[in-house]
């Protein structure tokens, strides 16, 4: 279940990209996304969570952005960040958008943080306020879909997840 979500979201990544300007209300981060949806299914298992939360970021960076380890280390900030949200919330729909929300806000954060500080851009508040809300709509509807089939899925095959 864990590698067919992420390969999927990854998939699911460059064909929105392709369909969808990057001037729109829609932006994806689907690959980041998949990482709440996939969390339970470790079991608590943190280590292997965040060596997964590595690979898939080295893989979005070689294939998305041409990078070698950014995202790898942007990935595993969100995986403990997810690690601690499901320490305080349940696995249920309204809690997994919370997560969402909360995860895309310090990505968004801390990449435009990385952005400023090799000076690529300058600061400007309006473009981080757009880049997080133009990420938030699109994600959300994903996670919503991802979510509910995934969990469906897991309970007709009888795979354990955390809760």
């Amino acid at each position: 279940m864990i590698p067919i979500t992420i390969i999927i979201s990854l998939v699911l990544d460059s064909v929105v990209s392709n369909f969808i300007s990057t001037n729109t209300l829609f932006a994806p981060l689907f690959t980041l996304i998949s990482l709440i949806i996939v969390y339970p299914y470790f079991n608590y298992n943190h280590k292997h969570f965040i060596i997964t939360a590595f690979i898939t970021g080295m893989v979005y960076d070689l294939v998305y952005t041409n990078t070698i380890i950014i995202h790898g280390l942007l990935f595993i900030a969100i995986a403990f960040l997810i690690i601690k949200l499901n320490i305080i919330f349940s696995n249920n729909y309204l809690n997994v958008v919370i997560m969402t929300i909360i995860s895309i806000i310090i990505y968004r954060l801390i990449s435009y943080g990385l952005l400023l500080i090799t000076n690529n851009i300058s600061f400007n508040w309006m473009v981080l306020l757009k880049s997080i809300y133009q990420s938030l709509i699109m994600n959300i509807i994903y996670i919503l879909l991802a979510f509910m089939i995934t969990d469906r899925i897991s309970f007709a095959l009888r795979i354990k997840k955390s809760d």
